[in-house]
């Protein structure tokens, strides 16, 4: 799909000031910029990520609240159960909590609903079973904003719930005995980013601080020492949620990463071995492509406790069991995957004017609705349009995923639809709904007329972001050392892109499955090049000068260092 490139205006007089004052490479300080970090404050807070500059978890609402009745059921001996939700952030902000209640003396259990038995969230039936077991208080973990009558249930029978979330509140919230979610409208939390797992540890954060009396007033705080190791589990659920990697996220995951890489956790450590990762350093994209979709597996097709199972356990046998079964989850769902994707991929040949189409929104009684979100995901790469899939079932009831583009709200999206909806929930970007399969084609209807009266026609064409112009001369060691120290990158702190302009190809061919390879030149100044998943580019260059939209990044291979250019798009003449 052919891409709009918008390069980012240049404030040369910041640049200038902030540059000379904080002794910054300009094309870094350029960079930050247009990230939207303006201040040298913001550069030193940005460049340092200290974990010593959390914020306080007390400023997140019924933090106190929850605190005081969490010490107060640890005091009595009451019964703890913690209920996480079954995708990667889920089963992480559950381990996190499960781990943390096991290392202050308390034994808490904890929950994952069946996504196909349960369904999403907090569930009345599961409330019933759980009464059963004698829990007198139930935690949530990423999910619980929008469960109003599984609350009133527990409620009814005696259980009191603290929902930990960050998924966006309705204007009308549970009555639960404490909603901790930084996107309430009422929160004062500079920073309402945090994924489940992230207000999980702050809630650990909180209660830490009250086992020690360190509460105390002020915006920032440092993180509790005994808190530290579980920043590996933060950082796969932060960055699995396609959480923004600014602000407070971008701290903890920075340190968490490089937990996960070192893999002293046995279930990382065995999770790492199944996917060939043994010994490797673990990046944002080897979690996102690697890890997460193996945890996220066994929550998809069946159930998530194993995910949970691997992050807990301490014996190396136990993770190696788990991680091989996640393994062996994940290669089923992908041919499950393939099998819905090309089934989708063909009603929209045959049934959609995509043209004339604002929202995809598809159904079957046939897919597995495990599967669906990553394939609408993967239906919004190739169209860019916000797709809803949707799987029935016997009853007439459809389970949909929907994922989003950019300037869509998909939440707010379907807030305008609820008169067709049984329920739904979600953020910006990604939601989940249930529907009476007689609704289908009205909220199709409706949801393609909510996206047209929001978007503009330019909205349904990709952009690429450039940061600027660069000569592939200025490549050198030093300078990728320093675009280095603005890692992790992901959303909200995306790679930095720069055009390169009228430039030569030299010697392209596709490697591996369907990778571009090429040497770029310009001038006397030459750096190899590689598009992953561009094979079809390799036959349409001939001696025409290009431009190329690339990452440069330093490659490693059998001990040698060497630049390399990562290519994100390519302009040839004429377009």
């Amino acid at each position: 799909m052919q891409r709009l490139w918008i390069e980012s205006e240049q404030d040369f007089k910041l640049e200038d000031y902030i540059s000379k004052t904080s002794q910054i490479n300009p094309l870094i300080v350029r960079i930050l910029i247009n990230r939207g970090i303006k201040t040298i404050e913001g550069v030193r807070d940005f460049l340092t990520a200290s974990l010593d500059e959390l914020y306080n978890p007390f400023l997140l609402p019924d933090m106190k609240e929850a605190v005081e009745r969490i010490g107060l059921a640890i005091k009595s001996g009451e019964k703890i159960l913690i209920y996480g939700d079954y995708d990667v952030d889920g089963v992480t902000a559950t381990a996190l909590l499960y781990l943390f209640f096991k290392e202050i003396g308390c034994e808490a259990s904890y929950y994952i609903p069946n996504r196909l038995r349960d369904g999403y969230g907090l569930g009345e039936d599961a409330v019933c079973r759980i009464k059963e077991q004698g829990i007198d208080l139930i935690i949530t973990a990423d999910c619980g904003t929008t469960s109003h009558s599984a609350v009133k249930k527990a409620k009814d029978l005696g259980i009191d719930v603290i929902i930990t979330d960050h998924h966006e509140p309705p204007q009308i919230l549970p009555e639960a005995y404490a909603i901790v979610n930084p996107n309430r409208i009422d929160s004062v939390y500079p920073f309402n980013g945090l994924a489940g797992v992230g207000v999980a540890l702050k809630l650990a954060q909180g209660i830490a601080e009250g086992l020690h009396g360190t509460e105390g007033q002020g915006i920032r705080k440092p993180i509790e020492p005994m808190l530290h190791k579980y920043l590996d589990l933060v950082a796969l659920g932060t960055v699995a949620d396609i959480s923004s990697l600014t602000g407070e996220n971008r701290k903890l995951v920075k340190e968490g990463l490089k937990l996960l890489s070192k893999a002293d956790r046995k279930g990382v450590a065995a999770l790492k071995r199944v996917s060939n990762l043994d010994g490797c350093d673990i990046s944002v994209g080897t979690i996102g492509f690697t890890l997460a979709p193996r945890i996220n597996a066994a929550g998809r097709l069946d159930e998530a406790n194993v995910g949970v199972m691997l992050l807990t356990t301490t014996s190396e046998e136990e993770a190696i069991k788990c991680a091989k079964i996640l393994d062996g989850k994940n290669r089923e769902r992908q041919m499950i995957e393939d099998k819905i994707l090309n089934e989708a991929m063909e009603k929209i040949e045959n049934e959609i004017d995509i043209k004339h189409t604002n929202a995809i929104v598809l159904s079957s009684d046939k897919w597995h609705q495990g599967v669906i979100g990553i394939i609408a995901s993967k239906i919004v790469d190739r169209y860019y349009r916000p797709t809803i899939l949707i799987s029935v079932n016997e009853n007439g009831i459809g389970k949909g995923s929907a994922r989003s583009i950019p300037n869509f709200h998909l939440y707010q999206g379907l807030s305008e639809c609820q008169s067709y909806l049984e329920a739904f929930g979600g953020h910006k970007y990604a939601a989940g709904l249930s529907i009476r399969k007689e609704n289908i084609d009205s909220f199709s209807e409706r949801i393609n007329n909510v996206v047209a009266s929001s978007l503009k026609k330019e909205d349904f064409i990709p952009r690429l972001y450039i940061d600027g112009e660069l000569n592939v001369k200025d490549l050198n060691f030093n300078l990728l050392k320093e675009i280095e120290r603005l890692e992790p990158f992901g959303v909200g702190n995306p790679e930095p892109v720069f055009a390169i302009t009228d430039a030569e190809v030299l010697y392209p061919k596709i490697v591996g499955s369907n990778h571009l390879k090429f040497k770029l030149r310009q001038g006397n100044a030459g750096a190899d090049a590689i598009g992953f998943n561009m094979g079809e580019f390799a036959d349409k260059f001939n001696d025409d000068k290009v431009d190329v939209a690339v990452t440069p990044k330093l490659n490693e291979w059998q001990g040698t260092l060497t630049v390399q250019m990562k290519i994100k798009d390519i302009k040839f003449p004429g377009n």
